[in-house]
């Protein structure tokens, strides 16, 4: 394991940031999850559901696991110092957490692509829910092992300021990291380029309704489409920085910066704590309360404006 340019014994550094993350980041995606299995019966775990129960089941183990090692260093006023097995634990951690979620919405773009242009190959009973559970198995085995190289020589772990952070080492000059660098980065990107893509066609097809045959499962799935829109917009604010500054150091387009390296890290892993409470605000039956309590105000103002009007 490399070490960080940085002199940790001078570090200062508030420990706010981590302990909020980790606290809204568990308490949002377990929030989630209990939302979705109260509400099974309605969304009867349709393959969007399954992603989204995936989604929120990455974040949250992620979140929950890879933050007790973090928030020890930042407890112990940055005494505490990891062995190199939790130095390679939680890089392998944080890389997994970052790609899966990637790979995740961009699977869920792909399933509403489907459902609206191909509603009737789309609707295949219960092939749904095998088509969803294995989509998700396939992304853990696939973030696994593209977060895997750096354990297995193909690249090595770095400890980024302020000593509490371990990544792979996108920073190295050594042919090995900045070969697993391009493999993540390229990766990372591809997936978010195809993610927004196929949500721009999504968006196209409800606005424009280019499908007359397909309007009522347009109408029908319009809350997914909002609550996906948001993801992926948050999601491209949150891993975009990341997989450009790996691509940018790596390839010696721009120096290392500690402060730089730890916005970005927080900014990717921030992703996986606000995707759950864009699902719990934006769920269907959040807005139509939403809507129904500024309906009835508007009625009650209405009626009193006539009232004093009489």
């Amino acid at each position: 394991m490399n070490g960080s340019n940085s002199s940790v014994d001078t570090v200062s550094e508030s420990w706010v940031p981590p302990i909020l993350q980790f606290l809204f980041g568990v308490v949002g995606n377990s929030a989630a999850l209990l939302i979705l299995v109260c509400n099974s019966p309605t969304h009867k775990w349709s393959p969007f559901y399954r992603l989204v129960g995936g989604l929120a089941l990455t974040d949250g183990a992620g979140i929950l696991f890879l933050y007790p090692p973090i928030l020890a260093r930042y407890a112990t006023n940055f005494t505490f110092h990891f062995t190199n097995s939790v130095c390679a634990y939680t890089s392998f951690l944080a890389s997994f957490t970052i790609i899966s979620s990637a790979l995740i919405v961009c699977a869920m773009s792909i399933d509403r692509c489907l459902a609206i242009y191909f509603p009737f190959c789309y609707k295949n009973g219960n092939g749904d829910k095998l088509r969803g559970t294995t989509l998700i198995l396939v992304i853990w085995v696939t973030g696994t092992v593209v977060s895997g190289f750096q354990l297995m020589g193909l690249g090595s772990v770095y400890k980024f300021y302020p000593g509490s952070w371990r990544f792979f080492n996108f920073i190295s000059v050594n042919t090995l990291d900045h070969v697993n660098s391009l493999i993540y980065s390229g990766l990372g990107l591809i997936v978010l380029l195809l993610t927004v893509l196929l949500n721009v066609l999504v968006i196209l097809a409800t606005l424009h309704n280019k499908h007359p045959g397909h309007f009522s499962r347009v109408r029908k799935d319009v809350y997914n489409i909002a609550f996906l829109s948001v993801i992926v917009v948050l999601s491209c604010i949150c891993w975009t920085p990341l997989m450009w500054r790996i691509v940018g150091v790596s390839c010696h387009l721009s120096p290392p910066d500690p402060d730089t390296e730890l916005l970005v890290l927080r900014l990717a892993v921030t992703n996986s704590i606000v995707d759950p409470w864009v699902y719990i605000l934006l769920r269907r039956e959040t807005l139509t309360y939403i809507h129904k309590m500024m309906t009835k105000g508007q009625t009650n103002n209405d009626v009193q404006h006539q009232s004093s009007r009489s």
